[in-house]
């Protein structure tokens, strides 16, 4: 009996199939391809983008290369020299600064807020472009010649901070057309019309065609100034043409965003004003001295 009951009991056991490893292998075989197969097309689509990036990075060089060999002989290179200086951000931001702080009877408040929120898009342009700057870290062009003769804050290419401020003069310039328009009506024309009446007899009906040439025609002085600034960057070998194009996006959101988050309200501005003129009163008085006492303001203005 008891042989009986342990051939059964072993009989029993031999019936249990034990686990087969070979299942356990081949689904672990099998994650290990798969996730190597996923790796590789990984890989893959890191190699085509990195080679993408590279064919922009070589036309880029080239064609600013290009850019820079053929332009030199087409423009003037004082032209282009005058050009960088213009678009030079402390220059850019002493002439806001200095246009807000002009007497009162040379500017309207509206122009005057105009000049304050320009003064601030460039202190917020020059912060922002500084570090974007630092963090990509792109040298300038190897064949940048006299770079020591310009004002430069940095070595680094990307992006252009010329380019960002021409656009973002251009873009605040145009954000603002209702308010030019408004003053061309209100100020300059009776001002002009004030002054050739003697010589000149300016219909009415022509008053409104006077206003279009004359918006068109500092919006044309505005745009070209612009291009021809961000043109330059190329041509005088200070950036490549990624470099100018990335700035001039750069510069149209920097104009959208201080137009609608760094404004500040008139009553604000002209409380600023008068204390900056009050601090610094003597400096007109001292200029007076200077020219045997004549005043220097404009009283000859039509009221506005």
């Amino acid at each position: 009996m008891v042989l009986r009951q342990s051939r059964k009991r072993t009989q029993r056991d031999s019936s249990i199939e034990p686990p087969l490893p070979g299942k356990e292998t081949t689904s672990a075989v099998q994650y290990v391809n798969r996730e190597h197969v996923n790796q590789q097309r990984n890989d893959s689509k890191t190699v085509s983008k990195l080679s993408i990036l590279k064919h922009i990075v070589a036309f880029d060089r080239k064609f600013s290369a290009w850019v820079h060999e053929h332009g030199l002989g087409m423009f003037f290179y004082v032209f282009l020299r005058s050009l960088e200086f213009s678009g030079d951000g402390l220059f850019l931001i002493t002439c806001a600064a200095a246009t807000y702080v002009a007497p009162k009877s040379k500017l309207t408040p509206e122009v005057r807020i105009f000049f304050f929120n320009l003064f601030m898009a460039y202190v917020f342009d020059m912060i922002f472009v500084s570090i974007v700057k630092k963090i990509v870290r792109r040298p300038r062009p190897v064949y940048n010649r006299n770079h020591f003769l310009t004002m430069q804050v940095d070595h680094w290419s990307f992006p252009s901070g010329h380019s960002t401020r021409a656009l973002l003069v251009y873009t605040t310039f145009w954000l603002y057309i209702p308010m030019w328009r408004d003053q061309s009506h209100r100020s300059w024309l009776p001002y002009l019309q004030q002054k050739l009446e003697r010589r000149v007899n300016i219909l009415n009906e022509f008053v409104p065609t006077a206003e279009a040439i004359l918006i068109n025609l500092i919006a044309s002085i505005v745009t070209g100034w612009a291009i021809a600034t961000t043109s330059s960057r190329i041509i005088l070998g200070r950036h490549f043409f990624c470099d100018v194009i990335a700035g001039a996006l750069l510069g149209v959101i920097e104009a959208v965003f201080a137009y609608y988050f760094l404004t500040i309200p008139i009553g604000t501005s002209e409380a600023v004003h008068r204390k900056i003129t009050g601090a610094f009163g003597w400096v007109e008085n001292s200029t007076s001295q200077i020219f045997h006492g004549k005043k220097l303001l404009v009283h000859e203005m039509a009221k506005r």
